[in-house]
């Protein structure tokens, strides 16, 4: 299911008692809403998730393009943007493969293929990912990545906001968060402020949590 921009700023506007928007315009608030979208991806990097293929660089070492927050998946290489090839097995850690092939990123000791088998990537650096063996420059692989959403554009207010339903309320009450804030010398906004930026937070983290859950649950099982 999909919401707008409207739902948002209809909700805050009501919540702030300000229907005919003449405290907070809703242009004022829709700016809001658009940082609060840069502010979930912060709290969660795969918020919006894409199933795409990504190009390979020479070498051992890759990096996402810029448009993508984290490397979510991988599954398999490309033979060309449509048709799939071999499965690919992903680590977690690079010492896997230190230990057991010191030389591993080494071309003169493991040849670059255009086919990958194992992706490395370490949620530290969310951006980067290694390859093995080092990648000839030409090969193609399909992954699950995080992206940036699309910023809900002025307007009308009716289009979709690029992000599961799930948002919509912490998106509600970062909105409230940064309109409160605007009135921060006044009694108890302050406090309002703070209690809805909590809500958002907790409500962002709490879906981290819950997919981690699920995501060691599925790899008990499978164990």
């Amino acid at each position: 299911m999909t919401f707008k921009s409207i739902d948002v700023l209809d909700s805050a506007s009501i919540t702030l008692q300000d229907a005919s928007h003449v405290r907070w315009p809703q242009a004022e608030l829709h700016g809001y809403l658009n940082d609060g979208l840069r502010e979930i991806v912060t709290l969660k990097p795969n918020a919006v998730s894409k199933t795409v293929n990504l190009e390979l660089e020479e070498g051992t070492l890759q990096t996402l393009p810029p448009e993508y927050t984290i490397l979510s998946r991988v599954s398999r290489n490309m033979v060309d943007a449509n048709t799939g090839g071999m499965a690919i097995r992903r680590l977690d850690s690079r010492s896997i493969m230190d230990s057991h092939i010191p030389g591993w990123q080494d071309p003169s000791k493991i040849p670059h293929s255009k086919t990958v088998v194992h992706v490395i990537h370490d949620i530290a650096d969310p951006n980067v990912f290694y390859v093995a063996p080092g990648n000839d420059g030409t090969g193609m692989i399909e992954a699950v990545v995080g992206a940036y959403p699309t910023p809900s554009p002025g307007g009308s207010y009716n289009d979709d906001v690029d992000v599961p339903d799930i948002y919509k309320n912490p998106l509600v009450n970062y909105v409230l968060y940064r309109a409160y804030a605007k009135d921060a010398r006044l009694a108890g906004s302050a406090a309002r402020a703070q209690a809805h930026f909590e809500l958002f937070r907790n409500s962002v983290t709490s879906f981290s949590q819950s997919e981690n859950g699920m995501s060691l649950a599925a790899a008990n099982s499978e164990g």
